[in-house]
């Protein structure tokens, strides 16, 4: 830790969520005679395989009779979640929070069309952060010029680059051959002028 404006430093402490803080925290002893630390996120009702098997590897708790399948810390036989470390002290919070933003994520994929076909393209990835951000881009381009200390023609002209860059005008060329006019009738050519515009 650092020293901030004279304060004494702190004595190097664990940080919160490390297998060295979990073991520093107080510890109570399960019924299959496990000890863990009372910060546990063990769910009620969920069993702990026995040790050793096939599945040494994973998480020993068991809820409905499925195995968590996260990595194991040597030290207890859990993973990082159920034995109560990791930075998130609110994991049902953190849960809602990952699944929103998955929710986002998603969305804005399928808006923009991106799937498997259509990776790595970095001006998709642009669009996607754009879209993520629209009203922040809309703020900055719409009242970033109004509200500033601009003259009123400086925010005329912001006004109308603003106008520009979202309604854009449209104008199209069109051009029209005809082989043989002298065969067409008076209607016909009323007609193609009233296509025209």
């Amino acid at each position: 830790m650092t020293d901030t404006e004279g304060e004494p430093q702190i004595a190097d402490e664990p940080r919160r969520g490390t297998v060295a803080w979990l073991q520093a925290q107080p510890t109570v002893t399960l019924t299959d005679g496990t000890t863990v630390p009372t910060c546990h996120r063990i769910p009620a009702g969920a069993e702990l395989a026995p040790p050793g098997g096939i599945e040494e590897a994973r998480c020993r708790v068991m809820i409905e009779g499925t195995r968590c399948k996260g990595k194991r810390l040597k030290a207890y036989g859990l993973c990082m979640g159920h034995i109560g470390g990791g930075g998130a002290a609110d994991l049902e919070q953190m849960r809602l929070k990952a699944a929103a933003k998955q929710r986002e994520l998603k969305v804005t994929r399928q808006l923009l069309g991106i799937g498997p076909a259509r990776t790595g393209e970095p001006r998709a990835a642009a669009r996607i952060r754009a879209a993520q951000r629209a009203n922040e881009l809309a703020r900055a381009i719409v009242d970033g010029p109004l509200d500033s200390d601009l003259g009123p023609v400086e925010k005329q002209r912001a006004a109308l680059a603003a106008l520009d860059a979202t309604f854009p005008l449209q104008t199209a060329t069109l051009s029209l051959t005809v082989d043989d006019p002298d065969s067409m009738s008076l209607q016909d050519m009323e007609q193609v002028l009233s296509l025209l515009g």
